[in-house]
């Protein structure tokens, strides 16, 4: 009878799923550089299979942290998500689009490795992020489509290798930051640098079902990019979406309840039927 009751309560715990506690854990180091740090948001219950989120801030690629996305890492945590709110290095005369997608990678080896600690999934990410912070999370997602399930964004900047936007971001004085970006220059009425197409999002595209969200009165990432890289995702028939966030700014309605709702609501749901 005790071989019995041992070999139930083996099988038992062979096949439950492990439910276990813990803590958010903020500046968890990640790499070699000052701003390689990530807040580890935790929710009550993390299991195996809990979803993961990565985070990116926005910032336009030069300046900001993940404070700029620390309260919808916490909303997203209290919807029952392990997130990493990620930092990452700005881009400098040497300092360029890759170096940026690095540091992401870095910060995902270290939520695999840190997976064994605190018991969540060791693989099958999704990406998220605002503004800059959703330009990178595009272009990481469809360049390592091996570590990634989904990505959901918020007012990403999709093309950037059109004079008609590039000339639209000089108009913001943002040019510089697009330059250091992409390791280019832009010369006006000249031929783009094919630089400028490597980090286009639109030219990036890999079957990674893609969440887009974009306020229609966008006045820093044109409303206008959004509906282009819906159609080229959908003419190479990629899983995508575009919810427009009527009436809202670049902020995407983040900062009004009623829109922010909206948009938890449909990351919550776009990560959970793609998980």
């Amino acid at each position: 009878m005790k071989g019995f009751r041992a070999l139930l309560l083996l099988f038992v715990l062979s096949n439950a799923t492990l439910v276990f506690s813990q803590k958010d854990l903020m500046q968890q180091r990640y790499g070699q550089f000052p701003q390689n740090t990530l807040d580890l948001y935790l929710p009550k219950a993390v299991t195996p299979k809990t979803p993961v989120i990565i985070m990116l801030h926005g910032g336009a690629w030069m300046m900001g942290g993940n404070e700029y996305t620390a309260k919808t890492s916490r909303d997203l945590r209290d919807r029952g998500f392990v997130v990493a709110n990620v930092d990452y290095r700005y881009v400098n005369d040497s300092v360029h689009c890759n170096d940026l997608l690095n540091d992401i990678d870095n910060a995902v080896t270290f939520m695999k490795k840190a997976s064994a600690t605190h018991h969540f999934k060791n693989s099958g990410y999704h990406m998220s992020g605002i503004s800059a912070g959703a330009h990178l999370a595009l272009l990481y997602g469809y360049k390592h489509k091996e570590n990634i399930k989904s990505i959901a964004v918020l007012c990403a900047p999709t093309r950037l290798d059109d004079h008609t936007e590039i000339e639209f971001v000089k108009s913001l004085g943002l040019l510089h930051n697009i330059e250091l970006l992409a390791g280019a220059k832009y010369i006006p009425g000249k031929e783009l640098d094919k630089k400028f197409t490597a980090i286009s999002p639109y030219a990036n595209i890999e079957p990674i079902p893609t969440l887009l969200f974009h306020g229609d009165q966008d006045q820093l990432v044109p409303y206008r990019v959004e509906p282009f890289m819906l159609q080229k995702l959908q003419a190479q028939k990629v899983a995508s979406k575009l919810i427009t966030m009527k009436g809202k700014n670049h902020d995407c309605g983040m900062n009004q309840p009623d829109s922010e709702k909206v948009v938890l609501d449909g990351i919550m749901d776009w990560v959970r039927e793609f998980d």
